[in-house]
């Protein structure tokens, strides 16, 4: 994984979100926050839009919420895990317990596909989902990250 893309700082660990809405609310200040995005609610804005287009819940517990936007100034991923399991309308209809976030410059939509791609291709694998879900290290995350 390039490093200007993901990087052990990318990772959140969420303890207050208990809704879809606070979750991307979070996900939105942590990409500001780190200068992936020049606006909160722009990007937040984002998030909500590309959900009510199809869900981003995958399965066993993981969304892969993402924006294009204008507020986005370079290509992120980012490792969100939440305290509380988040109703998602997942595909699987369980809920939410990690989101794997991407930040999308308008122009990149290409790479936004591959990399949309490999993270789901990345998710089939048992043990890969098993790390991204149960551990907590930040080490041991971004190591698994690191191998999309």
């Amino acid at each position: 994984m390039d490093a200007n893309v993901f990087s052990k700082a990318n990772i959140l660990f969420d303890h207050d979100s208990q809704t879809q809405e606070e979750a991307f609310h979070a996900i939105a200040e942590h990409v500001n926050k780190l200068g992936y995005a020049d606006s909160v609610d722009i990007f937040f804005t984002g998030l909500m839009n590309r959900e009510k287009e199809t869900t981003t819940g995958f399965k066993n517990g993981i969304a892969i919420p993402h924006s294009n936007d204008a507020s986005v100034k370079r290509p992120g991923l980012f490792v969100i895990k939440f305290d509380h399991q988040i109703e998602w309308n997942a595909l699987d209809k369980k809920p939410v317990q990690v989101a794997i976030a991407l930040s999308i410059p308008q122009e990149g939509s290409k790479e936004h596909l591959r990399l949309l791609s490999k993270i789901a291709r990345k998710l089939m694998d048992e043990d890969f989902t098993k790390i991204i879900l149960e551990n907590d290290d930040p080490d041991i995350l971004a190591q698994a990250i690191n191998e999309i």
